[in-house]
């Protein structure tokens, strides 16, 4: 049975401590058994729709494919927050 309301703190404190314990997202970036993602921040100069999401999806499958593959995988993720129009 589903609960009535989905406690969203509750479920990502499990999940925070079960990736740490796992360091499934740890990098070391020692070795030969290296894959690097990099994605530029989403386009600024104009509102998020869904393209910006379907690219976002595309980088996150490779990266968890890449993990299950037993890669070191470093895919930093991260968004411009200087509010300057794109050059």
């Amino acid at each position: 049975m589903l609960e009535e309301k989905y406690s969203f703190k509750e479920i990502e404190a499990k999940h925070n401590i079960l990736w740490e314990n796992s360091k499934i997202y740890k990098w070391n970036g020692e070795g030969n058994n290296t894959f690097t993602i990099d994605t530029p921040p989403p386009t600024i100069s104009g509102k998020l729709h869904i393209g910006h999401i379907f690219s976002y999806c595309h980088t996150d499958f490779i990266a968890r494919f890449q993990r299950m593959l037993g890669k070191d995988v470093f895919y930093p993720i991260g968004f411009d927050d200087n509010g300057l129009p794109t050059e």
